[in-house]
């Protein structure tokens, strides 16, 4: 009956639950990521519920039908002496559950440092303040490259119109969303290996405001200008730091370095060095990157950022509108902010954090439970020996410190089982957690210290009890 209850609280809270995740969850999330409550979810759940309600009460159930009638009519004493065996396994379970909560806190202590210093990590770009959608030039009328260069260069310049609007480019593809990937080869490199491929770095096309629409500073050189990428000549390339890293030997100026895609490919020199940009990811390693200037890359769909003091959603309507005017054929999709992006791609990380510590703190609650009912459960079976001691001249303070003693013997024992049991979890986990290490100490002696402080709390509550015991009453009755 209990188990029943207990398994349709849960499944109750569970509906909700599912309810409240699938609510903040990204609208792009893979298909196969769903959160729905089916049968299948139910009968696992119920299937769990009966195996623990059969092996909860198997024991005591085999126990009971194995009684000897005889022993209701010993003493007192002996009655507490024959349930020591009951006692020991009470307290192994209290044991478990101090072990089992300081693992789920440890490892949701380690969760949230991670997401807090994965959330800190400068991305490299300024998502505040930006409006980005995407534009598809399909059609006959945008097969020719310069057919697709005019509409992009007419449509920025009815963004920048805009009111409220103050700098406004177009890309293959902003920060955290999609990329484009190309061998290139570095004039003056050393040799490769014959069965060496070229390196593959991260080419973004931009227009010429990109990187002040995007926040994006510039370590060296200069941006793009309007007129690089139109003619033969006038070539030009920025690269990131991480190329200039990885490819420019050191103590040389990366500024006037050529790079080409492909042996077919013209030489195109470095103009600019930008700085890092967290396209993958705030916990995604850097790679190298080379921007090209729009006019040599005609776009045939293109990502495009309007940065604006406003509410950046307030400008879609004057988007829509402006799109429409130039060609009411071509539809704007995928609206969103940089700063509602940056959140969604953290929010595995989120929800990880989340669900450690909605369990950690469960867990918490069953061992602070499982703590009072032992020891609650052992001051009932002792009132006849405390009893006694106080009839002989026990101070209360002495009851009092004596039960906590045995409450607090059986948090140290689990607390060292949980203390080892959490390192080995958190390395087994070290894989998920970026830039925090498994033997964190903060988080370590905050959860032990957490953990030790509500222990006390549960053990004081039969502790007093005890130690405000009748010792005549107690005498007389037993």
């Amino acid at each position: 009956v209990l188990a029943a209850a207990g398994g349709a609280l849960g499944a109750f809270l569970g509906y909700w639950a599912f309810r409240v995740i699938s609510v903040t969850m990204p609208e792009d999330m893979p298909r196969w990521i769903s959160y729905e409550l089916d049968i299948r979810g139910v009968s696992f759940t119920f299937g769990i519920i009966l195996l623990s309600a059969v092996l909860a009460g198997l024991v005591p159930a085999l126990r009971a039908s194995r009684a000897d009638p005889g022993a209701a009519l010993q003493d007192a004493t002996h009655r507490a002496t024959s349930s020591g065996g009951r006692r020991r396994i009470l307290s192994g379970l209290v044991v478990g559950e101090v072990a089992l909560a300081l693992i789920l806190l440890i490892v949701a202590g380690l969760s949230i440092r991670d997401f807090q210093g994965v959330r800190e990590i400068d991305p490299g770009f300024r998502a505040e303040g930006v409006l980005t959608f995407r534009v598809d030039l399909s059609g006959p009328a945008y097969e020719e490259g310069e057919a697709r260069l005019q509409f992009f260069e007419g449509y920025l310049e009815r963004l920048r119109s805009l009111p409220g609007s103050q700098t406004v480019a177009v890309a293959n593809f902003t920060p955290l969303a999609g990329h484009w990937g190309r061998f290139v080869e570095i004039e003056d490199a050393p040799p490769r290996a014959p069965d060496e491929p070229a390196p593959v770095v991260l080419v973004r096309v931009v227009s010429s405001d990109y990187f002040q629409a995007m926040g994006v500073n510039l370590g060296s050189g200069r941006g793009f200008v309007g007129s690089d990428g139109r003619d033969e000549g006038s070539e030009a390339v920025i690269v990131n730091e991480t190329f200039v890293r990885r490819y420019i030997p050191e103590g040389t100026d990366p500024i006037g370095q050529r790079v080409r895609f492909g042996e077919s490919d013209t030489w195109k020199p470095v103009v600019g060095v930008g700085v890092d940009v967290k396209h993958y990811g705030q916990d995604e390693e850097m790679r190298p990157g080379v921007y090209l200037p729009l006019p040599s890359q005609p776009l045939g769909s293109g990502a495009f950022v309007v940065r604006t003091p406003l509410d950046p959603v307030s400008l879609v309507p004057q988007a829509r509108q402006a799109l429409r005017e130039l060609d009411p054929a071509l539809p704007i999709y995928g609206v969103t902010t940089m700063s509602d992006r940056v959140s969604e791609s953290l929010w595995g990380r989120r929800a990880a954090s989340w669900l450690f510590g909605v369990f950690s703190t469960l867990a918490l609650l069953l061992a602070v439970g499982g703590i009072y009912g032992v020891i609650s459960y052992g001051v009932n079976q002792r009132t006849f020996e405390l009893s006694i001691r106080m009839a002989l001249g026990a101070e209360r303070g002495e009851v009092l410190s004596l039960v906590l003693r045995q409450g607090m013997i059986l948090v140290g024992i689990g607390t060292v089982i949980g203390l080892a049991g959490a390192y080995g979890v958190a390395r087994g986990l070290s894989a998920m957690f970026f830039g925090v290490g498994a033997l964190d100490l903060l988080v370590y002696s905050a959860v032990a210290l957490l953990l030790t402080c509500v222990a006390v709390i549960a053990n004081l509550v039969p502790a007093r009890r005890a130690s405000r015991t009748n010792p005549m009453q107690s005498l007389r009755e037993g």
